[in-house]
């Protein structure tokens, strides 16, 4: 009888120790998976260097950037930009838009000189910030179209909808997309000034300048953002007068490179 109380202690020690290791494991594995280590195997390929110094700004300085694009409007916004002399920086995306080349929209960008920098191939939220995985397949998607039709490796991005508080992502899940990106070299671009052209109607002319213009007020250093997908006539239209104005208040117009500091809204991506 004693030998049976004694085997059985041990055999409910064993079962508890199996549990306990059981729990630990469970714990390690969800760890995994929001640490990263089930997908930074993905795509050897994907990573690029950008240094850890950023170059010194003197001076007023606006960043021009555009979203969304490639459509008929980026066309327009590029005749513009090339009458002024002014450099910009296009976030594009994989989407087809019937009756335009896209790909000699892209191949323009980077002949002109512009920056050309990854949004996303798909631009479908609930499915591209739905994991990690997915983030990188879409990510990959659209670096591989860029790099085949310009022969640019792009080096900078932005977030759909931003970098932080995006109603389609967990926050862990966009945390660990941030640190993950950040791992592979890339450098992510935020804003500092809203043109106004985000709705889901079109936005004025007049009011889009007006905006621009007073949200300048007070910045050195301006990264507005804007959009340049087939709805956003207006936007293309402000381009003239928004670089007329800006430059008369002394500002100097440049394109977004990684050897520019970016501007990021606040995370918690240390703690």
């Amino acid at each position: 009888m004693f030998c049976l109380m004694k085997c059985s202690k041990k055999v409910l020690a064993a079962v508890a120790a199996l549990l306990c290791c059981g729990g630990m494991l469970a714990a390690i594995w969800q760890t995994k998976e929001v640490l990263g280590s089930a997908y930074e195997d993905l795509y050897p390929d994907m990573y690029v260097n950008t240094g850890s110094e950023f170059a010194k700004e003197e001076g007023k300085v606006v960043y021009y950037t555009f979203d969304d694009g490639p459509s008929k409007n980026t066309i327009a916004i590029l005749d513009t930009l090339k009458e002024k002399g002014v450099k910009a920086t296009f976030f594009v995306t994989g989407q087809e838009v019937s009756g335009v080349d896209s790909d000699a929209i892209l191949k323009r960008i980077v002949d002109e000189g512009h920056s050309i920098g990854i949004h996303t191939y798909s631009h479908v939220y609930q499915e591209i910030y739905s994991s990690v995985e997915s983030y990188l397949a879409d990510f990959h998607k659209i670096r591989e179209k860029i790099i085949q039709v310009t022969g640019v490796e792009p080096k900078i991005f932005r977030f759909p909808g931003g970098s932080v508080k995006n109603s389609f992502a967990s926050p862990s899940v966009q945390k660990a997309i941030r640190i993950e990106m950040r791992r592979r070299g890339y450098i992510y671009y935020d804003w500092n000034l809203v043109s106004g052209d985000d709705k889901s109607y079109m936005t004025d002319t007049d009011t889009l300048i007006h905006n621009i213009v007073n949200g300048a007020k007070g910045k050195d250093k301006v990264v507005i953002l804007c959009h340049d997908d087939s709805m956003r006539v207006s936007t293309a239209e402000a381009v003239g007068p928004v670089i007329d104005q800006l430059t008369a208040q002394g500002y100097r117009f440049e394109k977004l490179t990684e050897s520019v500091e970016p501007v990021q809204f606040q995370n918690d991506d240390e703690k």
